[in-house]
């Protein structure tokens, strides 16, 4: 009962929310949807130098300290946020990360984390879900030394494989939510086959990223220029590769953290990223927080709107910039990304009656074949 009320309160009621608010732009201000998850890049450090990220070129600067980030994630309960996920950077390069998994689980929050995999270890993971972690996502985007070539540090993949493989144990024995998040774009698509292959020997799900070109982490000439997906040939792989993501959703539906519109999706987001006619619900529904604590809203491409060491959420948060910002942000009005997509179309009415009747139909031939 408590998980059906849950789903209505939440799912159901920011579907009805974003609907009215998408067509009657005016209830905007009357029916905002609230942020109830955060995103938290605890460091912009990285051990990787990853072909499409620019993070790890940045100068390093003094980051919050371990007593800044509990005044915020405990102002963060304070203002209705329920979930915290630690990003970065590479976030176990902070070494008070366990402790404020352990704050933060405290406190309530389900908790997780997205990692390169090249810190952990056995003792570390089994350390970090005693403290309360629910959630972890280690990022591989191709194999080897294909996986080598895009995130930047020879004889790496090796170790990333033990940490996914220790990663899936850990998953089985503790049932945390854990899985494989691969980023697509021109030069890995071939690559695809290949870790959906490994994920499934090591009984790990996969969740598709998509190549960014606009938010900051990802402002770089070549994520325009070399790595999108844009010329024919590109387009006719691209093709290929989502042929093979709807096979292996049908034979498999829980191994992909992806349903079928959303797969549909991306060949449209590689033509025009901004989507204006899907409503950005990602962006109203979290808050994402910097290394420097600085607010940059539920999206990573409209800039910062305060400092959340120096101002309180609620009062950064009723700022008529961030308001304004916000309203932007479900609208469209900007350059568009992917971050969130999949959260986006599993709230956008169209898609979730047309994931509704190709779960149908599949549902039904399965009952034929059988």
């Amino acid at each position: 009962m408590i998980k059906i009320k849950k789903f209505c309160e939440t799912y159901i009621l920011n579907i009805i929310k974003s609907w009215l608010i998408y067509k009657a732009p005016g209830l905007f201000s009357i029916l905002e949807i609230k942020p109830s998850s955060s995103t938290i890049i605890i460091t912009c450090r990285c051990n990787l130098k990853c072909i499409m990220c620019k993070q790890w070129m940045e100068v390093p600067r003094e980051e919050l300290s371990t007593d800044d980030w509990k005044r915020i994630i405990a102002d963060l309960k304070e203002n209705g946020i329920n979930s915290v996920h630690f990003t970065g950077g590479e976030p176990l390069l902070r070494k008070d990360l366990a402790e404020l998994i352990s704050y933060s689980f405290q406190k309530g929050f389900v908790v997780g984390l997205t990692t390169n995999g090249a810190f952990l270890s056995k003792k570390i993971l089994s350390d970090l879900i005693g403290r309360g972690l629910r959630s972890i996502a280690i990022s591989i985007d191709a194999l080897n030394g294909e996986y080598e070539k895009i995130r930047g540090v020879a004889n790496s993949f090796k170790h990333i494989e033990s940490s996914a493989i220790l990663i899936a144990e850990k998953r089985r024995e503790f049932k945390i939510d854990a899985y494989i998040n691969f980023t697509l774009m021109k030069d890995n698509i071939k690559e695809l086959k290949n870790v959906k292959s490994f994920a499934d020997k090591i009984k790990l799900p996969l969740a598709i990223c998509l190549l960014d070109k606009n938010s900051f982490l990802f402002d770089l000439e070549q994520n325009r220029s070399k790595f999108w997906i844009s010329a024919k040939e590109d387009f006719d792989a691209l093709r290929e590769a989502l042929i093979f993501l709807r096979q292996e959703k049908i034979k498999n539906p829980k191994s992909l953290i992806i349903n079928f519109p959303a797969i549909d999706f991306i060949e449209d987001y590689f033509r025009n990223p901004r989507q204006k006619q899907i409503p950005c619900i990602s962006s109203q529904d979290r808050i994402i927080i910097d290394a420097y604590g600085n607010l940059l809203g539920g999206c990573m491409s409209m800039g910062s709107f305060g400092n959340i060491k120096q101002k309180k959420l609620r009062e950064l948060t009723m700022d008529k910039q961030y308001k304004l910002a916000k309203r932007n942000m479900f609208y469209k009005n900007c350059s568009g990304c992917s971050c969130g997509y999949l959260f986006n179309i599993r709230l956008y009415q169209p898609r979730i009656i047309n994931n509704f009747f190709q779960r149908l139909k599949l549902s039904w031939l399965r009952n034929k074949d059988g």
